[in-house]
C-alpha cells in the first residue's frame, strides 16, 4: 500500500469536489470538505501515522451516513414549477462525491501498519 499516493488521491478528489459544491450557495457541506482538504495537506506536509489516516478517513466519511447526511444532498435548483434541476456545472457531483468516499475508505486500516 502506498499511503502517500492514497492521500494524494484523496486530496485530488476533494479538490475536484469543492468547486462543484461552491456552485450551490445553499450548500452547507463545502466547509467540511475544505477543512478535510486542509487536514490532508497538513498530513502531507508533516507526515502521518496510520492512526492519523484512520482519523482523517473517519472524519471525511462520517458525513456520508444517516438521515440528513451528505448522501441526502443534491445540487439542485427549483424550476419554479415544483420540479428541480441540477445546478449548471454540477453534473459530475455524484461521481466526485463517490471518489472522495472511496479515497477516504482506502486510507483505513486496522492496526498500525503504514
Amino acid at each position: 500500500m502506498n499511503r502517500a499516493k492514497q492521500l494524494e488521491d484523496l486530496a485530488d478528489a476533494i479538490a475536484a469536489l469543492i468547486p462543484v459544491l461552491a456552485r450551490d450557495p445553499e450548500c452547507g457541506w463545502r466547509e467540511h470538505f475544505e477543512r478535510s482538504f486542509a487536514w490532508v495537506r497538513r498530513l502531507q506536509a508533516s507526515g502521518c501515522t496510520q492512526p492519523d489516516l484512520n482519523e482523517l478517513s473517519g472524519s471525511v466519511m462520517h458525513v456520508y451516513g444517516g438521515h440528513g447526511s451528505f448522501n441526502d444532498y443534491a445540487p439542485l435548483l427549483s424550476d419554479g414549477h415544483g420540479g428541480f434541476n441540477l445546478i449548471p456545472g454540477t453534473e459530475r457531483f455524484s461521481e466526485l462525491a463517490g471518489a472522495v468516499y472511496e479515497s477516504a475508505l482506502s486510507l483505513r486500516a486496522i492496526g498500525n501498519a503504514v
